[in-house]
């Protein structure tokens, strides 16, 4: 993922993201709507700098893996649902363009290009960051910086957990 704002990037179903909040949003607002969309199961998002720093994210997606949980710098669980077998990787820009301006919608132009293709249903999302862009150390693996595993679930959301909140967010 190379282009944009990545201090926060997440994975979203465009089908069912509503992206929409306030045309003069808050950010405090903005975060909230976060944590409802990926309750919801329409999104995962990261806070992946606590510094401010852009950086283009070299991200390997797997697809019915087995989940591992291997050394790494920081690791996050969340549950997605995919319609339109689809996801998308979004970034900052894409999702506050989104937020203030309703004839905007995930994917933008940019997030377009990073399309994954991925059978409907239900799915645990394991993330794994390897690269520490604050510090601009990797633990464990340096040929990617973040590894998305999803493995597909059963369709009843009450025994998953859903996150409502970014994660490793520091606001």
């Amino acid at each position: 993922m190379n282009f944009g704002d990545t201090n926060f990037i997440g994975v979203a179903n465009a089908e069912q993201y509503n992206s929409f909040v306030d045309q003069d949003w808050e950010f405090d607002a903005l975060l909230k709507h976060f944590g409802e969309e990926m309750r919801r199961g329409n999104a995962l998002i990261f806070q992946m700098t606590e510094e401010g720093i852009e950086h283009s994210w070299k991200v390997d997606v797997e697809v019915n893996k087995e989940l591992v949980y291997p050394d790494c710098y920081r690791t996050a669980d969340g549950y997605m649902e995919v319609t339109g077998n689809e996801l998308y990787l979004v970034d900052y820009d894409c999702l506050t363009m989104a937020a203030q301006f309703r004839q905007h919608k995930v994917p933008d132009k940019n997030c377009r290009r990073y399309k994954i293709p991925i059978e409907n249903g239900h799915y645990r999302v394991q993330v794994v960051q390897y690269y520490d862009v604050d510090n601009d150390e990797y633990t464990g693996r340096s040929d990617v910086d973040i590894q998305l595993i999803f493995k597909k679930v059963s369709k009843s959301t009450s025994e998953h957990p859903r996150a409502d909140s970014v994660f490793w967010c520091t606001y």
